[in-house]
């Protein structure tokens, strides 16, 4: 929904006084239940209201484009959610607190809409708010600021009641929740909660999506409770073009790997690839970069004024393969040779198989290069461009494309997975072998040491381009990219500061900081500390992986 930030963080500071507690519902349900996550395994794939027709939707409009994913061809493609999202009801309630919906708009009720989408083998999703009013009170775009229009006080009675009409897939705003300042986490757990106890009613499972936006760090506890969470703000708000500039700020938001598995996913909002104001290219490359983060693809154009070029896109089955691979991983950035010329890889089900992007966020066209090194492969292997559909054929070691200013190339890439090597690393200038002391904790600072054979420096180098030892992950200390950042040992996250590339050259570098494991002010005693530091080829930057 459209979020005028200053604007809310006014409202916060005069709502927040008249924060109230959650009421319970006077409904005969359990006391307690399981998470609400529907039991799903992939990325939700479908078409959200919101970015074509913000509030001004109707059944017209919505069988409209039912139609439409069916007639495209993206239904066939996997599409499968046709998703109401708000604006859908003006805030009324009956005498039971029940929803009421407009019968001018909706005639048959909400249940009548669900049974079209469902007669055209499609899904149905629905829209409500965490707090007591939703973003179109706050926000009001197609229609005027209806109030009441969240779930806060209903939470029981408004699940039951999707469930009951036949939805499978509900979205919770967050407008009305930052508006009265409630915390994220209770509320969402007890949304999950009221879905589960639902379910136990009805036998209807709803895919539960969290659109918090990211404040209170959802991927850090969504993955317990629901499928999918918002990472970031809105991709465009209403009434603007759509820009390169969101996409990758959602993009970048998303970032969190370990939170991500089969049917738990990190959401950087819907899709704006076929809007007015996006090239074919510039929908290409947005594609590219949610398809190789796993994440939801939700077209958010209005279906009935597709081209064939943003269909064509759309449905590109080797794109949606990238997307929907069994494995449910984010492919994570593992390098970038030069600022904004990056390569992000995602393994792929199956052996020996990645996907590739390689993103020029860059004024000019470039050159990059990904190395099979950098993807956990060993050998050569053949590489083949999704968009173009065509083989580009077999690569000793590294693959390079001419990329244009401001898009990506997409790859599948199939070789030999390579296979993690392990044991010591060994200072040239000292002779030294890199530890962590016994009993390490999260934050406790690499160090040089008499070589001892113990297990605290015995260091696996794996396919996924980690340093680990004894269970941690070498990390660069607070994503930190400047010289005299520590290095420390942490809980594997997947993140690109526990990212290493191991060079021919004797070096090792940070993926994210392209910047060089280091003895500290080239000392060579024991307990001398690790650091990142800029590349220089001084021996103190020079380091053996010895088995």
């Amino acid at each position: 929904m459209v979020r005028n930030r200053l604007l809310m963080s006014r409202l916060s500071a005069l709502v927040c006084a008249l924060l109230v507690a959650l009421t319970t519902t006077l409904l005969p349900l359990p006391a307690t239940a399981a998470s609400g996550a529907a039991p799903i395994t992939k990325p939700p794939m479908g078409w959200n209201s919101w970015n074509g027709f913000a509030g001004a939707i109707d059944a017209t409009v919505i069988k409209q484009q039912t139609d439409a994913l069916v007639s495209s061809g993206m239904k066939d493609a996997g599409y499968e959610y046709v998703l109401i999202d708000e604006g859908w009801w003006k805030g009324a309630r009956d005498s039971s607190g029940a929803i009421a919906p407009d019968s001018a708009q909706w005639p048959g009720g909400m249940q009548a809409i669900v049974d079209y989408i469902h007669g055209k083998g499609l899904k149905a999703g629905i829209y409500t708010d965490a707090g007591r009013n939703g973003c179109g009170y706050y926000y009001p775009t197609g229609h005027p600021a209806y109030p009441g229009t969240g779930s806060e006080g209903h939470y029981d009675q408004d699940f039951l009641q999707f469930s009951r009409w036949g939805f499978d897939y509900v979205k919770v705003d967050w407008c009305g929740g930052s508006a009265e300042g409630l915390n994220a986490r209770d509320s969402y757990t007890a949304i999950s909660d009221s879905i589960a106890r639902a379910t136990a009613q009805t036998g209807r499972t709803m895919v539960f999506s969290v659109c918090e936006w990211g404040g209170q760090q959802p991927w850090n506890w969504a993955p317990g409770i629901a499928n999918l969470w918002r990472t970031s703000g809105d991709i465009i708000y209403w009434g603007e073009r759509p820009s390169m500039s969101r996409v990758l700020t959602n993009f970048d938001s998303a970032q969190h790997a370990s939170a991500q598995s089969p049917g738990h996913h990190n959401d950087p909002d819907m899709l704006v690839a076929g809007l007015t104001g996006f090239s074919d290219a510039q929908n290409r490359t947005h594609l590219s970069l949610w398809a190789i983060a796993g994440a939801p693809l939700l077209a958010g154009n209005k279906l009935t004024e597709m081209t064939a070029t943003t269909r064509a896109a759309l449905t590109n089955r080797e794109m949606i393969a990238v997307d929907q691979d069994a494995l449910g991983r984010q492919g994570i950035k593992v390098a970038e040779d030069v600022p904004g010329l990056q390569v992000y890889s995602k393994v792929l089900s199956g052996t020996g198989r990645r996907a590739v992007v390689l993103l020029n966020r860059n004024a000019s066209a470039a050159d990059i290069t990904v190395r099979w090194s950098n993807v956990g492969l060993t050998g050569s292997a053949a590489v083949r461009d999704v968009w173009t559909a065509s083989d580009l054929g077999n690569f000793a070691t590294s693959y390079t494309a001419r990329v244009p200013a401001g898009e990506a190339v997409l790859l599948t890439v199939t070789g030999t997975d390579g296979q993690p090597t392990g044991g010591q690393v060994v200072g040239t200038q000292s002779g030294r072998c890199v530890e962590v002391p016994d009993g390490a904790v999260n934050g406790t600072q690499a160090q040089l040491w008499d070589c001892n054979g113990q297990s605290r420096q015995s260091w696996t180098y794996t396919t996924t381009k980690q340093l680990t030892v004894n269970g941690k992950c070498l990390d660069a200390n607070n994503r930190g990219t400047t010289n005299g950042t520590q290095v420390v040992v942490w809980d594997c996250n997947g993140q690109t500061n526990q990212q290493w590339n191991v060079n021919s050259n004797g070096s090792i570098t940070g993926v994210q900081s392209n910047l060089c494991l280091d003895a500290n002010g080239r000392a060579t005693a024991n307990g001398t500390k690790l650091v990142l530091w800029a590349c220089n080829g001084q021996t103190n930057q020079q380091w053996t992986l010895r088995s």
